[in-house]
């Protein structure tokens, strides 16, 4: 009778031991699935704070050169939902004991000025001279957090970093080199500040609506596509697969084959992009060689009557933005983008979207304002040093032909002002960021 109760009792230990161990297991479950949450929310938070910071920097930044009421308002609006974006990312991070005051003070400062801006904006009042002093002063605080920001966001771009920094939290250590020890560090180097971010041109606005140039154009059959792709490719058709039909603004056949992928459009049988996949060596080409390669793949396609705008090189292939010169008008609307690999030459990459999408007659309205009047709208703190006539695509999906001015101001920096050539508007400014790889805009 001993020997069965204590079974009994054994067995029901051991039972009791299965059930905790299940509930810890499924705590612990729990409990990571809790920290992957955190951890992604932070690695969320971190990259909207790096993203708002920057904004606010550009925007402050091209505010200094803006010469009308209007602009101006545009950019106080973008300017305040920047500030509220960035505080709110902010308060969902580690910070510590502290509040990060200094930080969300500022923020708040960001946006009362642009509220004050956009007032006497909408009254036609441009900053005075003791607005233009604040503004500088946001300014430059705004790129010194802007910078801060951007290299913690490389530096937890990772979750084992954000899993370091959730120990340290429980542990009650705020280490200078955890993201809430940067942070107050970086509130201790702003204690002092004055109170009160390319792919070329427009590439970002030419996709929003449907394409002119194949709208009329006959549908071609699979195989006449797959000729079109072979041509773009450089290979023969039977190196090429059908691998499926894309159903966006450009439906198109898709084809693949050894490291490449190409579109064709439905519509016309145009080659929509070409993408090609191998590691690339080192660079032998020199930018003009790899300019020339791409104009004779152009011209090779039929595609003439275009200029280049802006390139940039990165991991062995030069990236070459042409766009289509309508008389004396550089259209940045009808974009057309070129990879060729610095190593042989050969053309690794091709987008066609926004050509296709853009790309039909005109007929231009003659300016209302010749050059040099038009030069007269552009901030006497700049300097202008090129002059052109450009197309560029508005926020409505439309199009203005304005007097595109690329200027420098007395710090250095590179800017592209654009006046309406009918009504004499500033219609955007845009900040040239130049590196080793080529030119970007902001």
């Amino acid at each position: 009778m001993k020997k069965r109760v204590i079974i009994r009792l054994f067995s029901f230990c051991a039972a009791l031991a299965l059930v905790a161990l299940g509930y810890a297991l499924q705590a612990q479950k729990r409990a990571e699935r809790y920290r992957l949450q955190i951890e992604n929310t932070y690695s969320h938070m971190l990259d909207g704070l790096d993203e708002s910071m920057g904004n606010i920097a550009v925007l402050l930044q091209k505010a200094e050169y803006t010469t009308e009421p209007l602009q101006m308002s545009g950019m106080a609006a973008k300017l305040l939902s920047e500030a509220e974006s960035a505080k709110i990312a902010l308060s969902q991070l580690p910070a510590g004991d502290g509040e990060l005051t200094v930080l969300n003070r500022f923020l708040s400062q960001v946006g009362n000025y642009a509220v004050t801006v956009s007032k006497n904006a909408i009254a036609g009042k441009m900053p005075g001279r003791e607005e233009e002093s604040a503004m500088a002063a946001l300014k430059n605080t705004a790129k010194k957090i802007s910078r801060a920001v951007s290299d913690s966001a490389t530096m937890y771009n990772n979750p084992e970093a954000w899993s370091k920094e959730i120990e340290r939290k429980l542990d009650s250590e705020i280490p200078a080199d955890s993201f809430a020890g940067a942070a107050a560090k970086l509130e201790e180097s702003l204690d002092d500040y004055p109170t009160l971010v390319y792919d070329g041109p427009y590439s970002d606005h030419i996709l929003e609506k449907e394409p002119l140039m194949i709208r009329n154009a006959a549908v071609v059959t699979e195989e006449t596509a797959r000729k079109k792709a072979a041509a773009v490719a450089g290979c023969d058709e039977g190196d090429l697969s059908f691998f499926g039909n894309s159903n966006g603004k450009i439906p198109a056949y898709c084809f693949e084959g050894t490291d490449v992928n190409i579109a064709v459009s439905k519509r016309g049988g145009y080659a929509v992009y070409m993408r090609k996949s191998r590691t690339v060596g080192g660079n032998v080409l020199e930018y003009r060689q790899a300019s020339e390669k791409a104009k004779r793949f152009l011209n090779d396609l039929g595609i003439t009557s275009l200029t280049e705008t802006y390139s940039f090189t990165d991991e062995g292939v030069c990236v070459i933005n042409f766009a289509y010169l309508d008389g004396q008008t550089i259209c940045y609307t009808d974009l057309i983008k070129v990879g060729v690999a610095m190593d042989n030459g050969e053309i690794m990459l091709f987008e066609a979207s926004g050509y296709l999408t853009n790309h039909t007659e005109r007929a231009f309205d003659p300016p209302a304002l010749t050059a040099e009047e038009a030069m007269k709208k552009v901030s006497p703190r700049l300097t202008v040093r090129e002059t052109a006539l450009a197309l560029i695509p508005t926020d409505g999906g439309r199009e203005a032909r304005c007097y595109e001015f690329v200027c420098q101001a007395e710090d250095g920096t590179e800017l592209l002002v654009y006046i309406h050539a009918v009504t004499g508007a500033e219609q955007d400014i845009l900040i040239l960021l130049k590196g080793d790889g080529g030119t970007l805009t902001k």
